[in-house]
């Protein structure tokens, strides 16, 4: 049997793993993604390689390929991280297949984080054998990955799918991406957070909550977990936060929709912990928006594989793609 190593780089983590081609990882390790310049990030990537490869030598496993998923705009072709992510410090302009390949005689194929969640979700989750397709990962920011035919979207080089980029509000708040408005802003974990923080920022001391009292002195403690939290115990103020976040993120999945005329779209990432409510609350307010004929037929679900979608999406490139493609 063929197997792949794969690698998830994440803001905070990077997950690596040996896996089969049915999506079985054997062998997992998690480590915290370095803070300070790239070449710590190169440089553990390196260690990554050289040690699973190893590993599999000695189980007598033969790797066909490596696959790598990062956030940022990658260059497919040229298996480069063009622009980066403000949550990965310094990974800007990274020719990382030349760096890595190096390192190994393997065949590698480097992809956007979001693109290898679509991929893994198309070939062996819930949009298996689904031809047209959209992925949404909501958590720090908000990423996409759109399958159209059966073929990854990618635009002229790879920046294509930038989904939470899409403005909902011409006159919103200013995005990190330097545009204004954008789903991000509303509905990724950042922005939840960001939302609650100026609603509370004038919270009147008349009305008494002492626990809103509290994060209004002390803004850094509040996240989108304390939000939904909030709003679970019945707090008004975070009822509305959130369902400003579902109703940014639904005006932004019809005009996706109207775009791309996909059947599926896929919901994933961390603010999709909060469980299937989530999810229907999205999908009973798509439902009453947008042109019916494009809208009505959509099915709007929640990821399959769970937390190793991306590393099981990196890692499946070398049979996706083919191994005699990856470029050494």
């Amino acid at each position: 049997m063929e197997y792949s190593l794969g690698i998830d780089i994440g803001g905070t983590k990077i997950a690596a793993g040996i896996m089969n081609r049915e999506g079985s990882v054997l062998i997992k390790k998690t480590f915290s993604t370095p803070k300070d310049k790239k070449d710590a990030i190169v440089q553990l990537l390196e260690n990554i390689i050289f040690s699973l490869s190893e590993t599999a030598k000695m189980e007598g496993k033969k790797l066909v390929g490596i696959g790598i998923g990062t956030a940022g705009q990658i260059d497919f072709e040229k298996g480069k991280v063009l622009s980066g992510t403000a949550n990965i410090k310094d990974w800007n302009d990274v020719p990382l297949r030349d760096i890595l390949s190096k390192k190994t005689d393997l065949p590698i194929f480097i992809e956007n984080d979001v693109n290898v969640l679509a991929l893994a979700e198309q070939q062996l989750g819930v949009g298996r054998n689904v031809e047209n397709l959209i992925c949404l990962a909501l958590g720090t920011g908000v990423g996409g990955g759109v399958i159209t035919g059966g073929h990854l979207l990618r635009g002229a080089w790879g920046g294509g799918a930038e989904l939470g980029h899409i403005t909902v509000d011409m006159n919103g708040p200013l995005c990190n991406c330097g545009f204004q408005g954008c789903v991000e802003t509303y509905s990724s974990g950042t922005g939840i957070a960001r939302m609650m923080r100026e609603e509370i920022k004038s919270y009147p001391e008349s009305e008494g909550n002492s626990e809103l009292l509290y994060y209004q002195k002390h803004p850094e403690e509040v996240t989108s977990r304390l939000v939904f939290e909030l709003m679970s115990a019945g707090n008004v103020v975070a009822e509305k936060v959130v369902n400003t976040a579902i109703n940014a993120l639904s005006f932004a999945i019809v005009s996706m929709i109207h775009t791309f005329n996909p059947s599926l779209i896929i919901l994933g990432g961390g603010v999709l912990h909060e469980g299937e409510w989530f999810i229907q609350k999205v999908r009973k307010r798509v439902g009453e928006l947008g042109i019916r004929s494009l809208v009505d037929p959509v099915e709007i679900k929640g990821t399959q594989l769970g937390n190793d979608a991306g590393l099981i999406g990196a890692a499946i490139q070398p049979w996706v793609y083919g191994v005699d493609v990856g470029v050494k």
